[in-house]
C-alpha cells in the first residue's frame, strides 16, 4: 500500500479545517497547526500575503505546508478591502463596507481565495480562484466576514442567505483545494 503524502495546513479556522478534511482527507494525510505566529504583510493582494506567509511557515516547521487567505475586491473601491477584509470587517463592519458604496452604481466585486504550498524554500506553488458577484445594498442573513454582503453572480441572495452547503458547492475555496490536490497528485515525491 502506498503511503499518503502528509501536508500541514496552517489555520485555526474550524470551517476551513472541515472543508479541507472533506475535500482532501481521503487522498492525503492532513495535519493542522494553529500555534504558529506568522507575520502578515499589509497589502490588498491576497496572493502576496499567502506567498509571504507560506515561506515563513516552511522555515518554522520544515515540512510541506499550505497557507490560505481570502479577500474581497470591490471594483468601485479600487479593490479595497482586498486581503485587508478582516481588518475592514473589524473596524468598518459589513454595514460600513456597504456605506462606502453609497451613490455608486458599480457594485461589482470579486471574492478571491489564494492558497500557497511550499515543500522547500525554492518551491512555492500558488493556487487562486475568484468568485464574481456584487455587493448588496445592505447586509442580509447570518454569516461571517463578507457573507452577508456578497451576492454571487446569477443569484439574488447573499452567501449568508444561500447557506454554507450551497456556498460550498461552487465557491473559490473548494476550487483552490481541487487545484492543490491536482498539483500534489501530479508531483508525488
Amino acid at each position: 500500500m502506498l503511503e499518503m503524502k502528509t501536508i500541514t495546513f496552517v489555520t485555526a479556522n474550524q470551517e476551513k479545517i472541515s472543508d479541507i478534511k472533506s475535500k482532501l482527507g481521503k487522498k492525503f494525510n492532513l495535519k493542522f497547526k494553529s500555534d504558529i505566529e506568522l507575520l502578515e504583510i499589509q497589502t490588498l493582494s491576497v496572493e502576496e500575503v499567502v506567498t509571504f506567509k507560506v515561506k515563513q511557515a516552511f522555515e518554522i516547521i520544515k515540512e510541506p505546508v499550505v497557507v490560505t487567505d481570502s479577500g474581497l475586491e470591490i471594483v468601485a473601491l479600487k479593490n479595497f478591502p482586498g486581503a485587508l477584509v478582516k481588518f475592514a470587517n473589524e473596524y468598518l463592519g459589513q454595514e460600513g463596507i456597504v456605506k462606502l458604496l453609497e451613490g455608486k452604481e458599480n457594485r461589482k466585486a470579486f471574492f478571491i481565495t489564494a492558497m500557497a504550498y511550499c515543500d522547500n524554500p525554492d518551491n512555492v506553488q500558488l493556487f487562486i480562484a475568484r468568485d464574481e458577484g456584487t455587493i448588496a445594498i445592505e447586509p442580509r442573513g447570518e454569516g461571517w466576514h463578507f457573507d452577508r454582503i456578497f451576492v454571487p453572480i446569477g443569484e439574488s441572495k447573499t452567501w449568508a442567505e444561500l447557506g454554507r452547503s450551497r456556498k460550498n458547492e461552487t465557491w473559490a475555496f473548494g476550487r483552490v483545494l481541487d487545484q492543490l490536490s491536482n498539483y500534489l497528485e501530479k508531483n508525488k515525491s
